[in-house]
């Protein structure tokens, strides 16, 4: 009975310990499940979302999509997923959650996920931040036949001029297709082409690069040739003197090290006698061309002499003269210089950079022939912009094809761009604003509440998070014109002129003025605009393109705020007006920016005749530069000779946007807008 009785308390007790144990995993289980069912609040919602109804419902699941957030941020999917099924159904951010659940965390196990994520298409800019995730890390992976799945055909032609993203995704193309055994001579020469490119190539493209090398074609020939381009120009020392150091133990180490000789003085290679080698040949050549480069007007004078005495072939001599050329075809360059280019370089020889640097010449000094033939010769991209067909139109008039460059003309003025507004002018027409208004048809709310994306941005909103920027964008590209064009009307009803501009960028609608170019702090702009005598239009003209209306932007060079000043222009403008300047963090509060960059825009009306081309050019490149971009050998340039001719692409561009812009509010804030140029801007002795 004893023995008996003690086994019945130990079975007894294990019992007690086990149903305890299993009570406590029940309670555990409970608490949690309790704490997912009635989440403790976790966030402060800054506004509502205006195109849904905010109720119990509605605030319950914003605290469940928190806490599933939180979950996916922790690595606990599994609560991610039991929270989304079972409390968000019908949420319209739960898609955010299919998208975190994917992306923290990269893994193969996810791919065909990743694909079901994509192919939906509910969501194109997740799509696209997904996929390129997984392209980025299917590679790193080795996973190339994945990476390729994603990537899909080829993603551009070769020969197109590329970003540092597109070379990226070519780049990642052509090493998945090496990878697979699948590469033909296409991905070498891209390779190759990447390889001798003097700019630093996407680091994206390293694993290409390296299995071009892998494969034997990063030969010492290649990288002779890109010696030779580093060798030649201004900017690339670094370079070429680590290139010369790679060859230094190939055959070509003797032709590279007596070529380097010459480096710093290429000048130096006129005291070489020649000995009718071609090594030293090679040498001169090259030496001679990166003296052509840095100092064409020196050049010039011993070329032919040089030529002689070192045998130079026919394709060498082109190539010195087009370094010449180059130099010869800048903005001071004189007519005798331009000359020597016709002389020396056939124009069915120049490349399209030398066309443009000719045409630019010949519209200087006025030669119209030139600019009416040479514009046929150029490529079709180039004949399509706006500018050259302009000065088509303006040489057939000039060479006394008036009924051509009257209807020439009439064309250009059809379109909304400086040259076009230009064109207009002078034929008297009627300035193209193509003007888009908010449609008719367009109601607010419900117009807007149709898009998905749209609710998504008004809830990401409430939820204060970042990420709304990106359903603004999903808005923009993707949604109809009406809902597009409703929410940038709302964004500027609420003060956003920021996402009111972003939407017509993002959705490339040109037309719609109103969003494209809005009007913030315009009581301020007003104010300024009142006690400095500079028009508003061209204070909001300057401010557009400064800084797209960010009053909180900085620059890389350290121009802050609406009106992009820098901090020692702001402390100049402060000193010489007695207005108290703190530093740079003054430049972010609008009213602070827009009295000094307007009282800096005045002097700069002021030193310049009241004159705004110039002035909007002094106030992007300096005043000092406008005295030496003006004409000095006594004949009369117009606006668009002058403008044509700035030699920095920047400002060229700059000086065409700030005056067609002043145009396009002029004519907003006043409903008058006949004028591109002042009289006595038109009348100028530029």
């Amino acid at each position: 009975m004893t023995k008996l009785f003690f086994k019945c308390c130990v079975l007894l007790t294990a019992l007690t310990i086990a149903l305890s144990a299993d009570a406590a995993s029940n309670r555990a289980k409970n608490k949690r499940h309790n704490q997912v069912q009635k989440p403790a609040p976790v966030a402060v919602y800054t506004a509502e979302n205006p195109l849904l109804k905010t109720d119990s419902h509605l605030i319950s699941q914003r605290r469940y999509f928190m806490d599933a957030r939180k979950a996916i941020r922790q690595g606990d999917i599994n609560q991610a997923l039991y929270i989304k099924r079972n409390f968000l159904k019908d949420y319209p951010l739960a898609i955010w959650l299919d998208y975190w659940m994917l992306s923290t965390d990269p893994q193969v196990s996810k791919f065909n996920d990743v694909i079901k994520f994509i192919s939906t298409d509910d969501h194109k800019e997740l799509s696209s931040f997904l996929k390129e995730k997984y392209i980025a890390y299917l590679q790193k992976e080795g996973q190339f036949k994945k990476s390729l799945q994603l990537i899909g055909e080829k993603p551009y032609d070769d020969n197109t001029i590329m970003t540092p993203y597109m070379e990226g995704r070519q780049c990642r193309y052509y090493e998945a297709l090496w990878h697979l055994n699948k590469a033909d001579v296409t991905a070498q020469a891209f390779a190759n082409k990447m390889y001798l490119q003097l700019r630093p190539y996407s680091n994206v493209c390293s694993g290409l690069i390296y299995m071009w090398n892998q494969n034997g074609y990063l030969k010492d020939k290649v990288k002779l040739e890109k010696f030779e381009r580093a060798y030649i120009t201004r900017n690339y020392n670094d370079t070429t003197r680590n290139l010369s150091y790679q060859l230094s133990d190939t055959k070509f180490s003797a032709r590279v090290a007596r070529s380097m000789k010459y480096y710093d003085s290429p000048e130096n290679i006129l005291k070489l006698e020649p000995n009718g080698s071609d090594e030293q040949r090679r040498v001169a050549v090259l030496a001679f061309k990166r003296f052509a480069n840095l100092k064409p007007e020196d050049a010039s004078l011993y070329f032919d002499n040089f030529a002689k005495n070192f045998k130079i072939s026919e394709t060498e001599r082109h190539e010195i003269v087009q370094l010449i050329s180059r130099g010869f075809l800048g903005r001071s360059s004189t007519l005798e210089q331009v000359e020597w280019v016709d002389r020396h370089l056939p124009a069915v020889t120049w490349t399209e950079e030398l066309k443009i640097m000719r045409m630019r010449r010949a519209i200087w000094f006025r030669q119209w022939n030139q600019v009416y033939s040479l514009y046929d010769q150029l490529s079709e991209n180039s004949k399509n912009e706006i500018n050259w067909r302009y000065w088509k139109a303006r040489s057939a008039t000039e060479i006394g094809k008036k009924q051509e460059g009257r209807a020439l003309m009439i064309k250009v003025s059809e379109d909304r761009s400086f040259f076009g507004f230009l064109a207009a002018q002078e034929l008297g027409r009627e300035l193209p604003f193509n003007h888009e208004h908010l449609s008719s048809h367009a109601h607010w709310p419900a117009t807007a509440a149709k898009n998905k994306a749209a609710v998504r941005f008004f809830e990401l909103r409430a939820l204060d998070d970042n990420n709304a920027s990106i359903e603004w964008r999903e808005v923009a590209k993707y949604g109809t014109n009406d809902e597009a064009m409703l929410m940038a009307e709302w964004a500027l009803n609420s003060g956003n002129a920021a996402y009111a501009i972003d939407s017509v960028i993002a959705g490339k609608r040109w037309d719609a003025l109103d969003y494209r170019f809005p009007k913030p702090y315009f009581n301020l702009y007003k104010k300024f605009s009142s006690s400095t005598s500079v028009p508003i239009s061209f204070l909001y003209g300057i401010s557009r393109q400064e800084s797209m209306l960010n009053p909180t932007i900085k620059s890389p060079v350290g121009a802050v705020g609406l009106m992009q000043l820098m901090p020692a222009t702001a402390k100049l403008v402060s000193k010489q007006n007695h207005w108290k300047y703190s530093g740079p963090k003054d430049l972010v509060i609008p009213e602070n920016n827009i009295r000094l960059g307007s009282a800096y825009l005045r002097d700069m009306l002021a030193k310049f005749d009241n004159n705004r081309v110039l002035a909007a050019a002094a106030y992007n490149a300096g005043p000092g530069r406008i005295k030496i971009w003006k004409s000095s050998d006594g004949l009369k340039r117009d606006t668009a000779q002058f403008i044509e001719n700035i030699p920095f692409t920047e400002t060229r561009i700059y000086v065409q946007n700030v005056l067609l812009y002043d145009a396009i509010y002029k004519k907003l804030l006043s409903g008058k807008g006949n004028l591109l140029l002042k009289p006595g801007e038109k009348s100028y002795k530029y």
